[in-house]
């Protein structure tokens, strides 16, 4: 008897974002938005979109961010977001799945916390906290034959 394996070939790699100076974002409205500088993590090029009062009006009270994908491709991906406590030695404690933005190469959390939470949190710490993505590409599949399995000949 010989044997198989089917594996799902993953690229994995994570960003993290400093926000500083947090309260200075009390001044903007919702729907204003910061980028990062685009960077390489899990074989792509990404940019994360930070939106300290919400994407829109509907999430006015809470922290949004996206991660979207440069340069025109299409990826299937897994996408969580984690807000890294400050106080407590960097562990993170809050972490949320980011959702697949329907035909955009954008995976969103417009919920990462709510902005009077965060502010009263270990995760805001000296006007600055930070957050972590990470991400996970699927690449395809691979077939191959188990390590001392006999094989049939070609």
């Amino acid at each position: 008897m010989s044997t198989s394996r089917i594996t799902v070939e993953q690229l994995t790699g994570s960003h993290t974002l400093v926000i500083e100076n947090y309260s200075s974002y009390k001044h903007f409205q919702s729907g204003f938005s910061a980028a990062t500088v685009n960077f390489t993590a899990a074989g792509h090029n990404w940019t994360l979109q930070y939106y300290p009062k919400g994407i829109t009006t509907s999430f006015k009270d809470y922290v949004s961010i996206y991660l979207i994908l440069k340069g025109g491709l299409s990826v299937r991906a897994e996408v969580k977001f984690s807000l890294v406590g400050a106080k407590e030695g960097g562990s993170k404690n809050k972490t949320v799945e980011a959702k697949k933005v329907a035909n955009e190469p954008q995976w969103a959390c417009e919920k990462l916390i709510k902005r009077k939470d965060l502010e009263k949190s270990k995760y805001l710490d000296n006007n600055s906290f930070k957050i972590l993505c990470e991400i996970v590409v699927f690449q395809g599949t691979r077939a191959e034959a188990v390590a001392g399995s006999p094989q049939p000949e070609a």
